[in-house]
């Protein structure tokens, strides 16, 4: 019985004389190659891996484990002292911003749609007091535009933002918003407040690739909803596949897609759909949901379609100001730093105070040894 070493070797004195004599049929030569790569493959099994990281952005379907759900019920926000409503909302408002900018950039739906789900993704991981969620939305929508391979310059996307500023504020004050109003808005200068957003947006980006350690892709069920839609024979009803459609890019302001998979969100938006839609679709339900042939529970179904629910009749948030929160946590950081400097001083005088008591000693020792003598 031939080792492994021995049907390596065998392999590759026959891929040489094959090189040599090059008289071999197009057939052998294939098999001759096959043969090499499958031991030369097997060889490598048998070192140990040395590391490996998982890409699988499944991951981030937080309903996995009991870690994920904690993560879920708190926040890094709330251990900072902010309330949940606050921070739903601030969830809600920064995905509308990265929407309504890549209306303003031209972007396809997916861009926008990769871009809520980073949103969404990264400050499950990371606090809303500690990173600006005006840089985060820039740097979101700025990084989905090139995974999406549609890629719009920072220039681009500072003017964006920097027009859905303006245009807040003009709504805040409660003035109308229409062309003539939009028309007077002027663009941004260049001046040392441009220099440093897009600094800042720059940095957000990389910070945003690091925390999420460039597991940056994103599966998103749009598609799904068509298929899903085909396997109910149901495909005829535009109105019904129009309507889950929406509904699934309304959610993306919601957390759903970092606590579900998207089999479950399709299904969830087309269970939603058939019944709000004119006349309503009926759907299978005997002997079994129809949404379990797709692998989705009954409570996930209607978890989601709750969640829609809920969205659309809290009250849309406009903006929100956080500079009270941030000022306190940007305080108890300047406190804590304080703190440690002092703790630093103090321990160096601890440190000087005993050396020069240390050579005090030394010189009176040296001293009774000269005069004692």
């Amino acid at each position: 019985m031939t080792t492994l070493a021995e049907k390596r070797s065998l392999a590759l004195a026959k891929a040489q004389a094959f090189v040599r004599t090059r008289k071999v049929g197009v057939l052998l030569q294939i098999f001759f190659c096959c043969e090499v790569c499958f031991i030369i493959c097997c060889h490598s099994r048998m070192h140990p891996i040395i590391s490996r990281v998982s890409i699988n952005c499944d991951k981030w379907y937080q309903t996995m484990d009991e870690k994920a759900r904690l993560m879920l019920q708190d926040p890094p926000s709330l251990a900072d002292g902010m309330d949940r409503e606050t921070e739903k909302n601030l969830r809600f408002f920064g995905c509308s911003l990265i929407q309504e900018g890549a209306v303003l950039l031209k972007l396809p739906q997916v861009a926008a749609a990769t871009g809520q789900i980073l949103f969404q993704r990264f400050y499950y991981l990371k606090s809303f007091l500690k990173f600006r969620y005006e840089h985060t939305v820039m740097a979101c929508l700025l990084l989905a535009s090139k995974i999406e391979e549609e890629p719009r310059r920072t220039r681009d996307v500072y003017n964006v933002f920097y027009r859905l500023e303006q245009l807040h504020k003009l709504r805040d004050s409660g003035r109308v918003i229409n062309d003539d109003t939009a028309a007077r808005l002027k663009p941004p200068p260049l001046d040392i407040s441009y220099v440093n957003t897009k600094n800042n947006m720059i940095k957000a980006e990389r910070r945003l690739l690091a925390t999420l350690g460039f597991v940056v892709h994103v599966k998103h069920p749009h598609k799904l909803i068509c298929a899903y839609c085909f396997v109910l024979r149901a495909h005829h009803r535009t109105d019904l596949i129009q309507k889950a459609w929406t509904y699934m890019n309304d959610g993306l302001r919601t957390d759903m897609f970092v606590r579900y998979s998207p089999e479950t969100i399709a299904c969830a938006c087309i269970f939603l759909a058939a019944r709000t839609v004119q006349p309503q679709v009926p759907l299978p339900d005997k002997p079994r949901n129809w949404y379990e042939l797709f692998d989705a529970s009954d409570t996930d179904v209607h978890a989601i379609a709750l969640m829609l629910l809920n969205m659309y009749t809290n009250q849309k948030v406009r903006s929100i100001k956080i500079e009270k929160l941030r000022s306190k946590i940007e305080a108890s950081q300047k406190a804590a730093r304080a703190q440690l400097v002092a703790q630093k001083i103090t321990n160096e005088k601890k440190k000087v105070e005993e050396g020069m008591y240390l050579q005090v000693m030394l010189k009176c020792v040296t001293l009774f040894k000269l005069f004692g003598s």
